[in-house]
């Protein structure tokens, strides 16, 4: 699990800490229903980029596919954030 979940328990004091990181890792694996309708629509979004890139008329289809590349790149970075 990524550990930027666990960035606000580690501000806690050390006595509160480990109870604090059980319980937010407890509520993340909780939460498959959450996680998984959120990758599905993160995959919908990728898909997309790609439909976009069939506009080869486009005179800006050059920055058009750097742009739709980037938004799926970011889009994969957040899938892989998620637990």
């Amino acid at each position: 699990m990524d550990s930027r979940w666990f960035r606000e328990d580690r501000k806690l004091p050390k006595a509160e800490r480990a109870e604090a990181q059980a319980k937010t890792e407890e509520v993340l694996k909780n939460s498959t229903l959450i996680v998984r309708l959120l990758t599905g629509i993160l995959n919908e979004e990728i898909e997309k980029t790609y439909r976009v890139e069939e506009d080869f008329d486009n005179p800006a289809y050059q920055r058009l596919v750097i742009a739709t590349a980037s938004r799926r790149k970011a889009l994969k970075d957040i899938i892989k954030i998620l637990p």
